[in-house]
């Protein structure tokens, strides 16, 4: 797959931006040589990708005097003499919902894990799994697998010369599943299991369904292979959104890597870091439908998050539901109302290009930020949420992360969404140059290495966090810079950020000295170089995980920590902010158990003397052993009727309808 590759334009559709960059070489080497964004054309009213795509292809034009198109519309590729057009376009988005699918292999812990894991770079959800060891009948199966609706099925299991009866005894019911389905809404079904069976299964489903073969994830129990799975899961995503829009379809013809997921790029240089650089890596994305983690140790230990419900715009309300209402207030230094919350995440939703425009919905913004990624880290893995991870190199990426406005904020906003400790090299994405590495990997792979070694993500700098006895207001540790033949002595308290700024290009030299019992990647004193950035170095000496405290601390330690961080002048909170909030919603729900405990109240004598009446008018007839078939019902079971959830909802509709009409009433006379 690896081409004589010169130009390379890269083009990425985020579901509010469409970025573009324009790679070329200079003097040997692979550069990054113009960038462009506009808005997505893909919603109302333009409902046309392309549009946006015309828009940033002309501004690189503008740029670089260079045509990217001819004049029929189509790209332009291979790269003319007269420098019009490039060698390679590839395309990444992330807009539209995630694709559902359903895994089916042989065992949980071996084949479904590596399925899972190869998923888990892509923007796809498993809604259902199907084993061997599944105790259901083939009926429920079935019904299972069509109640999912899936747009794909991952078909894997069975190592190289291993099992193939139970492989094919599974495919059958695949094949059943898929024949039930309504033709137009069929899953495409990949397939990475056992290799001597792919003529076999090609042949269930070939006439079926689109057929997708990938390489064995598993082709034995030690070994496992996920590259050839997670390229042919962008391949499905591509053709699923071909199939239903247009203009992806349009767009994946002129492109020769297709339309890939943005997602697997985060993925792929996750992996490629982590094997080639010291001290781990992590990736953070952040955007207005999806949101993406990747993490790497180095040792062959990646860890990948993709969720369609954690994004600061179309998936707002979804983010809510899913981290709650107490995990967002938890970062806000002042009372809310949780209907003002979802307010905000309904307006975000409706319009995510908007940007907060006072200093309460900045935090507001923040906490929305703070909250998901805490809650997809530590769900990626549970461990972080009380042992922080240690990682060399943090990249961020999204506008959340990447346009605070300053730099240092950005830094600040990075740690409290990771909260690592150690030293961590800090950089930033916001031209979506992750994506297009990502993409061009497989055709270009020196593209991406010499990207890489040239600087081209915007680097912040260097963040020092220590461990271990960090006692709140006393020093956790001394440090001397030296810059320019002068020699400058500082402190830092625990609980707080200290920020000195070093220019890009530049690089100072840093003596540490930690108090007692307080240590950076286990060593109290040493000396480092560091290169300079957009913030330089920021010591960040708050005990990890956070801790925030109750609304009143939250109102001074965060605002503290902004200044520390930007030193710009304390923007303190407004005491009317910390007056207690009359919830609305929550008002109206404890009103309401109220009045449902009003009525049983009122409901239980009448019932208590019913059921009196009726036990004595039953006797009488049992002893004579006469009257009319029993209902099976006593006393006891009226009364329990009469106070079910229906039955008390309709005595509160029409109490509600009573005192609005009341309220009516009563404003027409006044």
């Amino acid at each position: 797959m690896v081409q004589d590759v010169g130009s390379i334009l890269a083009v990425d559709f985020g579901s509010v931006t469409t970025r573009a960059v324009l790679i070329d070489v200079v003097d040997g080497a692979y550069r990054l040589i113009a960038r462009a964004e506009e808005r997505t054309t893909d919603g109302f009213p333009a409902s046309d990708l392309d549009i946006g795509l015309d828009r940033v292809l002309r501004q690189l034009t503008d740029i670089t005097g260079r045509r990217f198109r001819d004049d029929t519309g189509a790209m332009i590729s291979p790269e003319r003499p007269d420098r019009s057009g490039v060698d390679l376009f590839a395309i990444t988005a992330s807009l539209g919902r995630p694709l559902q699918a359903v895994i089916v292999g042989l065992v949980p812990d071996v084949s479904i894990a590596s399925a899972l894991r190869a998923i888990a770079g892509t923007y796809i959800e498993v809604n259902a799994t199907l084993t061997l060891d599944d105790n259901r009948d083939q009926e429920e199966q079935l019904n299972a697998i069509l109640l999912s609706y899936p747009d794909v099925i991952f078909f894997v299991g069975g190592t190289e010369r291993g099992a193939e009866r139970s492989v094919l005894r599974l495919a059958e019911t695949i094949r059943l599943s898929v024949s039930l389905a309504d033709k137009s809404r069929r899953p495409i079904v990949i397939y990475a299991g056992n290799s001597a069976l792919r003529e076999q299964i090609q042949d269930l489903f070939g006439k079926l369904t689109t057929f997708i073969v990938a390489e064995n994830i598993r082709p034995s129990l030690r070994e496992e292979r996920l590259d050839s799975a997670r390229l042919k899961l962008g391949d499905a995503f591509n053709q699923y959104k071909e199939n239903r829009d247009k203009t992806f379809a349009t767009l994946g013809h002129m492109s020769q890597t297709g339309v890939l997921p943005t997602a697997q790029g985060f993925t792929i240089l996750a992996d490629y870091l982590g094997k080639t650089q010291s001290g781990g890596i992590a990736l953070l994305d952040m955007g207005s439908a999806n949101s993406t983690f990747a993490y790497s140790s180095g040792k062959g230990n990646l860890i990948t998050s993709i969720r369609a419900d954690l994004g600061l715009g179309h998936s707002a309300p979804e983010l809510i539901k899913e981290v709650g209402i107490e995990a967002i207030r938890d970062w806000l230094p002042f009372n809310i109302t949780s209907t003002e919350l979802l307010n905000y995440a309904h307006n975000k939703s409706l319009r995510p290009q908007t940007i907060p425009m006072s200093l309460r919905d900045l935090y507001i913004e923040h906490a929305f930020v703070r909250a998901a990624i805490r809650a997809m880290i530590t769900r990626a893995n549970p461990e972080w949420e009380t042992t922080p991870m240690n990682v060399g190199k943090v990249v961020v990426a999204g506008a959340a992360l990447t346009k605070t406005g300053h730099s240092a904020y950005d830094a600040l906003l990075a740690m409290d969404c990771i909260q690592s400790v150690g030293v961590v090299n800090l950089y930033q994405d916001p031209f979506a140059l992750i994506p297009a590495m990502g993409a061009i990997a497989p055709y270009a792979p020196d593209a991406v290495v010499q990207l890489l070694d040239n600087d081209n993500l915007v680097r912040l700098g260097t963040v020092l966090i220590p461990t271990g006895n960090l006692r709140k207001n006393r020093t956790a540790m001394n440090i001397v810079i030296q810059e320019n033949g002068e020699r400058l002595r500082y402190s830092v308290d625990a609980g707080h950020v200290f920020v000195y700024p070093v220019p890009l290009g530049q690089s100072v030299e840093v003596r540490v000295r930690c108090a007692g019992g307080v240590n950076i990647n286990g060593k109290r004193r040493f000396k480092m170089t560091i290169e300079g950035g957009a913030m330089g170095l920021m010591i960040d000496a708050r005990p990890r995980p956070l801790k925030l405290g109750d609304v009143a601390n939250r109102a001074v330690i965060m605002p503290k920590w902004v200044q520390e961080a930007t030193g710009d002048p304390l923007q303190e909170i407004d005491p009317k902010w910390l007056e207690s909030v009359e919830d609305v919603q929550e008002v109206a729900e404890k009103a309401r158990d109220k009045r449902r405990a009003e009525i049983r109240k009122k409901q239980k004598p009448a019932a208590d003397e019913k059921n009196k009446k009726a036990t004595k008018q039953a006797k009488p007839k049992a002893d004579k052993g006469k009257g009319k078939k029993s209902s099976g019902k006593n006393a006891k079971d009226e009364f329990d009727e009469l106070l079910t959830d229906e039955a008390l909802e309709s005595l509160l509709d029409d109490e509600e309808d009573a005192q609005d009409e009341l309220g009516a009433l009563r404003n027409a006379l006044s």
